[in-house]
């Protein structure tokens, strides 16, 4: 169980020479990677990856061609680099992606980076989490479970024809954006962060900018999913209200809402037999949603604290809240129209 460091620029993985000590590190051992560029083709990497910059600039890369990474994780001791909560994090490594790949599992953030630093306005800078970029290039797909902490940000990027296998992952109080399609069959599972300000634990945020498939489930317990094109959407949400299973509670650990972009609707109507909330502009469907199991019609009502409410946002998209969650400013709530099969 050996600790290698790679001192290369570009170069192979395999390349004995690159790291220190000399030797390619495998099964047990930990290989890292703070500054250039690392490329595995047609390989698989047995070692844990800790891929992170630590001086200001490196911005280390892994580049995986039909390849396999066991496991990868972000440094807990990153430069601790004070931003506000407007700005984005440093990014401090970059995973590119061609062919098949896949990640046995991803972990990004540490929850020792969330600490509050001095600040002239009183209430304090954020202090850098880690921030990972992930490129899918052209046709590549990459399957990974991926567990991104408080105020940490993976970023996915990719093309209509790549593909992003994310199932069984997790955010818990960061954010995560999918920019290429979401494939697989799993549950990207949202809750609530260890990172608490002003007494509230915080919120992570999904936003999915590419198509989703049948296949995956976002189950909200806390937290905000954006859906930029809600056409496109074919997967499931679980955004559970008090009412969702007759004569069980269900209890949330906080705010939960769905924002669907673009979509204008003044009616919805809600199926039991298929659990699908259908959305209306006037006489018109204008696109349907659907949900878990355990939604039920009863799920749905008026905009209080138990129940999920459906409003229309100033500016176009549709909102749904769930536990704790409040409308946004001028929205207005959209009325459940029969019937309620």
């Amino acid at each position: 169980m050996a600790t290698s460091t790679w001192f290369g620029g570009y170069g192979r993985y395999g390349a004995a020479r690159y790291w220190d000590p000399r030797g390619v590190p495998g099964t047990g051992d930990t290989a890292i990677i703070n500054s250039g560029e690392v490329v595995t083709r047609h390989g698989n990497i047995t070692a844990t990856v800790r891929l992170g910059g630590l001086d200001a600039g490196s911005q280390p890369v892994l580049d995986l061609r039909n390849s396999s990474v066991s496991r990868l994780t972000m440094p807990a001791d990153l430069p601790q680099q004070p931003y506000t909560t407007s700005q984005s994090p440093p990014q401090y490594g970059t995973v590119n992606v061609f062919g098949h790949s896949s990640i046995g599992s991803l972990d990004i953030g540490n929850y020792a980076n969330m600490v509050r630093a001095p600040s002239p306005y009183g209430h304090g800078a954020l202090t850098a989490p880690d921030n990972l970029t992930v490129a899918l290039n052209g046709s590549a797909t990459l399957d990974t479970a991926f567990d991104v902490k408080d105020g940490s940000t993976l970023t996915v990027n990719g093309a209509e024809t790549s593909s992003f296998n994310a199932a069984n992952s997790t955010i818990e109080g960061g954010r995560v954006v999918v920019n290429a399609p979401l494939a697989g069959s799993g549950t990207i599972f949202m809750t609530n962060g260890a990172v608490e300000y002003y007494g509230a634990a915080q919120a992570g945020t999904l936003e999915l900018g590419g198509s989703v498939g049948a296949g995956d489930t976002i189950d909200i317990r806390m937290g905000h999913l954006l859906i930029d094109q809600p056409m496109a959407f074919a997967g499931q949400i679980d955004v559970r209200a008090d009412e969702s299973i007759p004569g069980q509670p269900y209890y949330s650990y906080g705010a939960q809402d769905v924002t669907l972009k673009g979509l204008v609707a003044t009616a919805y109507s809600f199926d039991d037999a298929s659990h699908t909330m259908t959305l209306f502009n006037g006489a018109d469907a204008v696109d349907q949603v659907r949900f878990t199991p355990d939604i039920v019609a009863a799920s749905f009502g008026p905009g209080y604290s138990g129940h999920i409410g459906v409003a229309q946002l100033e500016g176009g998209g549709v909102f749904l809240r769930g536990q704790y969650s409040g409308y946004p400013t001028h929205s207005v709530e959209i009325p459940m129209q029969g019937p309620q099969a």
